[in-house]
């Protein structure tokens, strides 16, 4: 999880992108003069270790528990209520269980941040596979959901419910296979490799015959289709609601005007730190800089810190994309009345109250905050 640092009996190991576990050079020879065995490094190393340690574990199963609670609710709404399903919510419910797959795999990583990793190589390369292949389908379904709201606000395009239905899932299934497809590479490259002090590391090997240039090949897929795309597609599309919504004075209309800022800010502030850090540690990886040890071990402890503030993200979803919509709301009422949690007489005063407020919703006007 962390990345460790060695003096001349252990090895300096960075961190892979996203995963949770991590990437290391190969130790085929020669690597002469390739890894630091500087002290500093190794100060800065020790230093990190109880850090890594404490939290790491601390983080992850937070949330594991937070981000499991909040999807599966948001599952078991959207299946309960499915007949009556918003576009929007089609594309949410995909992106639920697409972060409910990560999620579970969070107990591995805290494990493998207290022991190592002690779980084989095949699902070493499974679970760095699950790992990319959330945030791949997550920024796509973003961004589907983003052109999803400005046909449907901006030029008010609407289709025969079934056969948009229909579409909708089919993308879903494109967004899958082509998020399986770019993860191949860590489904084949993947390894699992022991140090001198027996700890075992999953990892993506960046030396080797093949390493460098299928490191480089992923690295510039996940910035360019997994981030910088679904992020200008998201931005363009909220911009143009946001100028369309700005000349009307419905309150619920100002309010997707907000919803709107909020989705694109949140997924911008949660992944671009990590981003930019992995960035900078591809251009240190190519020599872009004067080789500076210090320098990688603080990338790599950036690395370690920002990768977990990017996986809040899956933990925010269910507060951004459902909490804060009306029609969840009401569904999340229902349910409880279903339950014998609420009475009949506070669920419809629950449900007076938001049409009072809100206005009645309907799928034609696909608004922001329909789901």
């Amino acid at each position: 999880m962390g990345p460790v640092s060695y003096s001349s009996d252990t090895y300096d190991l960075s961190q892979v992108e996203l995963s949770g576990f991590y990437e290391a050079e190969n130790s085929t020879p020669p690597l002469e003069g390739y890894f630091c065995f500087n002290s500093a490094s190794s100060v800065v190393g020790n230093q990190r270790d109880p850090f890594r340690k404490v939290f790491i574990p601390l983080a992850y199963l937070l949330m594991f528990v937070l981000g499991t609670v909040g999807n599966a609710l948001v599952l078991v709404i959207l299946e309960r209520f499915k007949r009556s399903r918003t576009t929007t919510e089609n594309f949410l419910f995909h992106l639920t269980l697409a972060n409910l797959a990560l999620l579970l795999t969070f107990p591995f990583s805290v494990v493998e941040s207290l022991a190592g990793w002690v779980f084989g190589t095949f699902l070493c390369k499974i679970l760095s596979a699950v790992h990319k292949i959330n945030f791949y389908c997550s920024s796509m379904l973003l961004g589907c959901i983003a052109v999803d709201r400005y046909l449907a606000i901006v030029y008010a395009i609407h289709t025969y419910r079934k056969r948009r239905a229909r579409s909708i899932h089919l993308t879903c299934t494109a967004i899958w296979l082509c998020s399986l497809l770019l993860t191949l590479p860590d489904l084949i490259f993947m390894e699992v490799w022991t140090d001198e002090s027996n700890r075992s590391i999953c990892y993506f090997p960046e030396a080797g015959i093949h390493g460098n240039n299928a490191w480089l090949a992923t690295r510039f897929l996940y910035h360019s289709v997994g981030f910088f795309m679904p992020l200008l597609v998201m931005c363009y599309c909220y911009m143009a609601i946001v100028r369309a919504l700005c000349h009307s004075q419905r309150l619920q209309r100002q309010k997707a005007v907000r919803v709107a800022i909020l989705v694109t800010g949140v997924f911008l502030f949660c992944w671009s730190p990590y981003h930019i850090v992995i960035f900078l540690n591809t251009l240190t990886k190519l020599e872009a800089f004067t080789k500076n040890c210090l320098l990688e071990d603080q990338l790599d402890t950036a690395i370690m810190v920002t990768e977990a503030i990017g996986f809040t993200h899956c933990c925010l979803n269910p507060i951004i994309y459902a909490f804060i919509g009306v029609k969840f709301r009401n569904d999340f009422f229902r349910i409880l009345h279903e339950l014998g949690c609420i009475s009949q007489e506070t669920l419809q005063e629950i449900l007076e109250v938001t049409r009072k407020g809100c206005g009645i919703e309907s799928d034609n006007t696909t608004s922001i905050s329909t789901f």
